[in-house]
């Protein structure tokens, strides 16, 4: 096999130029009865320098023909360590998934990964259970588990249905010991990372890079605090003037309670940036509005 030749990179996901750095040939017979040769290589990607170990097999029945020449052409049957999944991207926060989901869902990726399609199919059926326990769901079976999982409104109805395609695949798989194909697997898979995605990733990301709703009075209250900071001392407003257009991201429904817990805090002697100032009445809203004073 010459020194450089095209393969699957792990890494950039795609096929690409690779540098052989070391192989040796185990086995190989060249005789009237079979050829058939077996090289260990160790392969680095010329894009990404991502290093790789294959096993590449072939034997005189692996051929196909041309059609024009009817030249033979034999084919190489190729084994990765480690095992990958063509195509997979995977989490790059995969440390916010909570500790539970995170073994399973690792442990049925390194069965898809060694093609254990049928222990993928009840391992990707287990990372929906170990959802519903974190979730702290309930309900006597998985079949009422994620009917309670779109009551709750993590889910939409689509994605129950999509959940229950993976319930039957590890059913099938675990009842009546039936190995999925491939691509069904990867599908199931596919569901699962945007299962976990939505409730336990992007949030992350959009907290760290865009303005969401906040509904947690830490965040409120860090936010207040943030924009106090840049305030003079001894100026007095309103939160809405504080907060200017960041108002926006409290919804009218946490206010109230936020304002309260606000409140207890300087009242109670644990919030120092500010002091409580006056009530006046807004013409716009016809109700009480609470000023705030920068200490």
């Amino acid at each position: 096999m010459d020194n450089m030749d095209k393969d699957y990179c792990s890494k950039c996901r795609i096929q690409t130029n690779h540098e052989v750095l070391y192989s040796v040939m185990t086995g190989s017979s060249r005789n009237e009865s079979f050829d058939w040769s077996r090289q260990f290589q160790t392969i680095k990607c010329k894009g990404c320098d991502n290093i790789q170990f294959r096993i590449v097999y072939k034997d005189e029945s692996m051929i196909a023909w041309d059609s024009g020449t009817e030249e033979e052409f034999y084919y190489d049957q190729k084994t990765y360590y480690p095992p990958n999944i063509d195509g997979h991207n995977g989490f790059k926060n995969k440390f916010a998934i909570p500790e539970k989901i995170r073994i399973v869902y690792f442990e049925t990726l390194e069965a898809i990964k060694n093609k254990c399609y049928m222990l993928s199919a009840v391992g990707l059926r287990a990372v929906i259970e170990a959802i519903c326990l974190e979730q702290k769901i309930k309900g006597g079976n998985l079949v009422q588990k994620i009917k309670n999982l779109t009551k709750n409104k993590l889910i939409t109805e689509k994605d129950e249905h999509r959940l229950h395609s993976i319930r039957f695949l590890g059913n099938d798989s675990v009842h009546e010991m039936e190995v999925p194909q491939k691509m069904q697997i990867l599908i199931a898979l596919e569901i699962t990372e945007s299962l976990i995605n939505t409730l336990y990733l992007i949030d992350i990301q959009v907290k760290k890079h865009l303005e969401s709703i906040i509904t947690d009075y830490s965040e409120f209250k860090n936010l207040l605090l943030k924009k106090v900071g840049v305030l003079s001392v001894g100026e007095e407003k309103s939160i809405k003037e504080i907060l200017k257009k960041e108002f926006r991201r409290i919804e009218n429904s946490f206010i109230p309670n936020f304002m309260q817990d606000l409140i207890d805090e300087i009242n109670n002697g644990t919030l120092h940036l500010i002091s409580i100032g006056k009530l006046s009445s807004s013409s716009i809203e016809k109700v009480p509005v609470q000023h705030f004073i920068k200490n």
